[in-house]
């Protein structure tokens, strides 16, 4: 009886539209810390393409790091074009670089099990593309900002830019997440169709910032603050109104307003807090800072402010939360989803007298904010393992197609079900969870190679004809290029059909027995409906040694001899070899079976 079945670890590609790079730090710093979040459970690598107006010496440049335990590959294309080819050039450097990158992530970390796209422009247009030339399935995350006003009738309309092909992106793929209520009620009143749902953004937890029950406060000073890029739709502009109308009309000095981040508006802020007497005062800049001190600022104040026009989700509101930093955030869209009155105040947008009776009021009353209260809420809503785990079911129900065998046939296979690889080798399948060998060391019977146990994987050592397994144990079996090799092929199938409730088997055909023969395969294998023949196998050496040696060129381990050559023409011949060979009549047995299974041997 197989027990503590292993999760299975998917490989996921983030396809990043925003990821933080040499020409913008904090740039998608989110989709970041949710690609850290996802690799506890699942193998995660990232592609981000990007144009960098200062390359000069050459046209692409491939990053390739691991960072934080993920393989991530950043491609930067020169880009300085001007005038009408401006954006033809653009594009087709895009192309080339996510081509580029796309290569490099093969060699380094393989094929991916599924695509998670992160903002829809542009990546998701990459994602279509693959999922219809490599036949990759695709998950979308998005985090553009919803336009509110139209989403509660304020106005009538609203610009998505390339509306129609993003339209085809999301239809085409198998689930569109949003970060909250707010723009899935915003994407579906557009008219997209799709499978949509809601994920919040992952917080980072960092416990040594956690804000103590029983914290001391040095002075009597509280100290409020704003974290963001610095634009017009953050509306910091009514922050500093707001504590000029405190500090100077209403004679407070027991508060201080602490802004974190660079942006368009920096120097105009500056100037008007300077103006109103409070810059360096009252009101402190403090810029861009690391991530540390970023928590340290942070956890050091009252009380966080967020006053934008619009959101789709505000990490800094959930990090203010999860932290022990009760909030004033402004109904933007998503701030409504996480703000009950337990961790802070909801105001109306663009509303100053609102925002200063809440500035006074968190002034005079955030100690009585329970700081486990709020660590606790911040942990059910946004911690790394409820985000990853969210993320990790939607990936169950969005891979179900998996590719087995040399041909890589496409089998249907359910999120839940418990699936046995026999004779497993040194290629055990993706999908499988526990799989079976009998020769753990080399043998001719999977060309010298030794077995390879991933690590979320459960290996049995056992013969495939008494398998050490209850009856219908498994939901599916998987029994790739072994059929050929055993010595009974009726108790084999006889097995299949007693361990498994459903599967798939591959052999090689008649013709590939004929062109590309192996000492070790005992039989010629066909079938007919759910019926598998089994031929003794007399052919023991190739019908061609040329077109043998070119099929496997540059292959080692083969029972007869191959070529080693760089020559492109012989290249060129094995790459078209290996692509047609899958699709011609008699190369390979494949045969997908439901409960019925049999096997007959001819000429006995």
């Amino acid at each position: 009886m197989i027990e503590n079945i292993k999760p299975l670890r998917y490989k996921i590609l983030f396809l990043a539209s925003w990821f933080p790079n040499r020409t913008s730090r904090v740039l998608g710093v989110f989709v970041k810390k949710k690609a850290i979040a996802i690799s506890r459970k699942c193998d995660v690598a990232v592609l981000y393409v990007s144009a960098d107006p200062s390359m000069r010496d050459k046209n692409f440049d491939i990053d390739c790091r691991v960072e934080d335990e993920l393989l991530i590959v950043r491609v930067y294309f020169k880009y300085f074009f001007s005038g009408v080819l401006k954006k033809i050039i653009y594009n087709i450097s895009f192309l080339i670089a996510n081509y580029l990158g796309w290569k490099r992530i093969k060699k380094e970390w393989g094929n991916p099990d599924l695509i998670h796209v992160n903002v829809i422009d542009r990546s998701g247009y990459i994602a279509f593309v693959l999922k219809y030339l490599k036949k990759i399935k695709y998950v979308i995350t998005e985090h553009s900002t919803p336009d509110i006003n139209y989403l509660r009738g304020i106005t009538s309309k609203t610009k998505i830019p390339l509306k129609f092909l993003k339209s085809i992106v999301i239809r085409n793929s198998e689930f569109m997440n949003v970060d909250s209520q707010a723009s899935l009620e915003y994407y579906k009143k557009v008219g997209f169709k799709g499978n949509f749902g809601v994920i919040k953004n992952v917080v980072e937890i960092k416990p040594e910032f956690l804000v103590s029950k029983n914290k001391i406060k040095k002075d009597n000073i509280k100290r409020a603050v704003h974290i963001s890029i610095l634009n017009e739709r953050k509306n910091v502009t009514d922050i500093i109104h707001a504590f000029n109308h405190i500090c100077n009309e209403l004679n407070r000095k027991d508060i201080e307003f602490h802004l974190i981040g660079e942006g368009e508006q920096k120097d105009k802020l500056e100037s008007l807090a300077e103006e109103f007497g409070l810059l360096n005062k009252n009101i402190f800049f403090h810029g861009f800072v690391d991530e540390n001190k970023k928590f340290e600022i942070l956890t050091n104040c009252d009380f966080h402010i967020l006053n934008s026009d619009e959101e789709g989700f505000s990490v800094v509101t959930a990090e203010s939360i999860l932290y022990g930093i009760p909030v004033i955030a402004t109904k933007c869209g998503g701030p409504e989803d996480f703000v009950p009155t337990e961790v802070g105040i909801l105001i109306e947008r663009r509303n100053l007298p609102q925002l200063i009776d809440s500035i006074i009021y968190m002034a005079d009353n955030s100690q009585n904010y329970d700081p486990t209260v709020l660590q606790e809420f911040g942990k059910k809503n946004f911690s790394p393992d409820v985000i990853c785990e969210d993320t990790y079911k939607v990936y169950k129900l969005a891979i179900k197609n998996w590719r087995a065998g040399n041909t890589n046939y496409i089998t249907s296979v359910e999120p839940d079900w418990i699936v046995l690889d026999v004779g497993s080798g040194h290629q055990p399948n993706r999908r499988a969870n526990v799989i079976l060998d009998k020769f753990m060391g080399k043998t001719i019977h999977r060309t010298n190679q030794k077995v390879e146990v991933p690590e979320d994987k459960q290996m049995i050592i056992g013969d495939a004809l008494l398998m050490p397994f209850r009856d219908k144990e498994f939901d599916y079996s998987i029994a790739s290029h072994i059929g050929e090799h055993i010595d009974d092929p009726i108790q084999f199938c006889s097995e299949l059909k007693r361990v498994a409730k459903k599967g798939y088997i591959e052999t090689p055909g008649p013709l590939t027995e004929f062109f590309l023969p192996s000492i070790a395969h005992k039989w010629t294998v066909t079938k007919r409906g759910s019926t598998i023949y089994f031929k003794k196998n007399s052919r023991k050496k190739p019908f061609s040694k040329l077109f043998y040696s070119v099929f496997y060129l540059n292959r080692d381990g083969y029972d007869f001899e191959t070529i080693k050559s760089n020559n492109a023409l012989l290249k060129l011949s094995n790459v078209l070899l290996n692509k047609i060979w899958v699709f011609l009549p008699l190369t390979y047995m494949r045969i997908v079976w439901d409960g019925k299974l049999s096997a007959k041997i001819i000429g006995e």
